[in-house]
């Protein structure tokens, strides 16, 4: 489990490329503030808070590169908000709080353009960047040293648009990717929104929407207070 500092600089790597189609739909779990395809702009933070990918001021790059994160389905954008790393009860039964989802809306957007991208989501693409599982399966606590080896891989892939890697809370046989992609604001659009309105997640649609889709994982949003 290489949870390792990053190699000396004269490292070269060779890592797998994967092209997502023009047209492919995905989807994503965003503040209701930002629009459906909308890159956040603000670089996270070297150590604390932000995902596993997100662009990072580690001084490989001299400017700073929106990002967004998205899934190839419902389901894995909201296990990867949502779910990720919710604290496991004695009875197994998991619980959204109500303030994790206010404000949060689910969008479904397009790719615009075919997106070159490096591919994680097997061991020859992990292998080919000097990593393993760790990297893509790790829990937020080490999201610190993540977002330094992803960018580390990004400095030596200039034909990169982003990451693809399999979803740490939605896997299986039938698991859906998860995505970051990286904007260059004087290149051309990457996402083009849907047709379909975003669904607001603090909504009794939305609610039910979240719980019908979760119930499997045994994971719910938790009742709305009744005002007295």
């Amino acid at each position: 489990m290489p949870d390792q500092m990053i190699p000396r600089s004269t490292v070269r790597l060779s890592p797998l490329r994967y092209v997502l189609p023009a047209g492919t739909e995905l989807w994503r779990v965003h503040n209701a503030q930002w629009g459906a395809t909308q890159f956040k702009a603000v670089p996270a933070d070297l150590h604390w808070g932000g995902g596993r990918f997100c662009d990072i001021p580690d001084g490989l790059r001299s400017d700073k590169v929106p990002y967004l994160y998205a899934a190839r389905s419902p389901l894995t954008a909201l296990c990867e908000t949502l779910a990720r790393d919710l604290e496991m009860p004695d009875n197994g039964r998991r619980r959204i709080t109500q303030r994790k989802i206010r404000g949060t809306l689910l969008s479904k957007v397009i790719v615009a353009a075919d997106l070159p991208l490096i591919d994680l989501t097997r061991a020859e693409g992990l292998t080919a960047v000097h990593q393993d599982h760790w990297l893509v399966t790790s829990s937020a606590r080490h999201y610190a040293r993540t977002r330094r080896w992803g960018s580390w891989i990004r400095s030596q892939a200039s034909w990169a648009t982003g990451f693809r890697w399999p979803s740490r809370q939605d896997f299986g046989p039938h698991t859906a990717d998860a995505y970051v992609l990286y904007e260059d604001e004087d290149g051309p659009d990457l996402l083009k929104p849907s047709a379909e309105d975003s669904l607001e997640l603090n909504s009794p649609e939305g609610r039910d929407y979240v719980n019908s889709r979760l119930e499997p994982l045994k994971i719910r949003v938790e009742t709305p207070r009744k005002r007295t």
